[in-house]
């Protein structure tokens, strides 16, 4: 078979000066040419909410946990056994309790009663932190201005606040509010909620979830509103590596259990706050990636009906080459280079499409959070839109298009194959 001299006439096929073959590939390549920006662009916010995880969440939230199951735990109790891992680590003693964040009205005095203020009241996770020690095991201090973490000292009773939970209270940097502990303790004149007033330091403006749930205040001062006298209730760890937190657990918690220590060992992934972050992306990106291909698949196989128009518009060409000793395979070859070449250039429009859309869906959507006020991604972990391209991801998408493209073909120049040219001619 002569292959360039077949791969001349696909591409005369292809650059057809006809308007309706030139017009019907134009269609069946614009269509396929869609579907693969659908694609690409899917790939890329798929690929910046996996960024988004890595880079900005998991730099966050701690990747290993240790908390004691009965009461406090004593620090270096757990630093000894740390101690003797091979894992490079970064420690953070912390005191974690769940309460309400109290604002009352301008207008009444601010006072320590027995009973919670009347005013605006929120739920939130509150994290006791040595200032020093976690800003080397998080990032969240990259996210607050530096005078605010120092303003965090023992028995100043600061606290930060997220961003989300700052607005939902209605308060900024400098103001008061009341801390109430959830749990309740028994007294003489019964039960009774402890409560302290704290000021504002500062705003911690992450962009993640966290932002909704999460007050920090210093240690010590968690440490008197929880009334433990000696140690903590958490100590939280971060490793170079987050996605290796499960086997930082599994050499870790025999040794906590031959210490005969009542501390319970769990990575990130196995959080109930954290456990669907990973999951979710991965099933979601398969998934995505499934039902997208499934759209380009139905735009390749509309190169069917394309390519088989060609067929049917060239038979006294195909009885001509084969009259002058053309076979088989070379009639086949021409046209499947002809499919090949219309999906190409499909591919080659779908890529760059793909490229400019989510660049415009990334430069767009705070503007349009802005201009209709209501973030769509407000249910999810992070509140930007990050989009990111990987070579990875365009590699698959090539392979995903070029292959259903080519099957697609595969029946047409089958048919251009079969034909007879003595009753192509007797016909025409």
């Amino acid at each position: 078979m002569n292959f360039p001299l077949a791969q001349r006439i696909g591409w005369r096929y292809f650059c057809s000066s006809r308007d309706f073959l030139r017009s019907v590939a134009s269609i069946a390549m614009l269509g396929f040419a869609f579907s693969i920006a659908i694609l690409v662009v899917t790939q890329a916010i798929l690929s910046g909410f996996e960024t988004e995880l890595g880079k900005r969440v998991l730099s966050l939230v701690p990747h290993v946990t240790i908390q004691s199951q009965g009461g406090a735990m004593e620090v270096d109790d757990i630093e000894t056994e740390l101690g003797a891992l091979s894992y490079e680590y970064r420690g953070s003693p912390e005191i974690e309790s769940k309460v309400l964040l109290v604002v009352q009205p301008k207008s009444r005095v601010d006072d320590d009663s027995v009973r919670p203020p009347r005013g605006r009241v929120e739920a939130a996770w509150l994290i006791g932190i040595d200032p020093d020690k976690y800003s080397r095991a998080s990032a969240v201090g990259q996210f607050v201005d530096a005078d605010a973490m120092s303003r965090l000292t023992p028995g100043s009773f600061q606290i930060l606040l997220g961003r989300d939970k700052a607005r939902e209270l209605g308060v900024t940097k400098d103001d008061f509010i009341t801390v109430v502990v959830t749990e309740v303790t028994l007294t003489l004149v019964g039960a009774i909620r402890r409560q302290k007033r704290f000021q504002v330091a500062g705003i911690v403006d992450t962009f993640t979830f966290l932002d909704k749930e999460t007050a920090y205040i210093h240690l010590d001062d968690a440490a008197r509103l929880s009334r433990i006298t000696e140690g903590i209730t958490a100590y939280n760890l971060q490793i170079d590596d987050p996605f290796e937190a499960q086997n930082f657990v599994s050499e870790l918690a025999p040794r906590l259990v031959r210490s005969r220590s009542p501390y319970s060992v769990s990575a990130w992934s196995s959080h109930p706050r954290f456990i669907h972050l990973e999951k979710s992306i991965v099933a979601s990106r398969n998934m995505l990636v499934l039902i997208f291909s499934l759209v380009v698949a139905i735009a390749a196989f509309n190169l069917v009906s394309t390519v088989v128009v060609f067929v049917n518009e060239r038979r006294q060409d195909i009885a001509v080459l084969r009259t002058l000793g053309g076979g088989r395979m070379f009639i086949g070859s021409s046209f499947l280079i002809t499919g090949f070449m219309i999906s190409s250039l499909g591919l080659l429009f779908g890529g760059v499409l793909g490229v400019l859309l989510g660049i415009g869906l990334e430069i767009g959507f705070p503007i349009f959070t802005e201009l209709f006020g209501r973030n769509l991604l407000q249910a999810y972990f992070t509140k930007t839109l990050n989009v990111e391209f990987v070579l990875s991801d365009f590699l698959l998408v090539v392979i995903i298009g070029l292959s259903l493209s080519v099957l697609a073909a595969l029946y047409p120049a089958w048919r251009a194959m079969k034909m007879d040219p003595a009753e192509i001619l007797r016909r025409d």
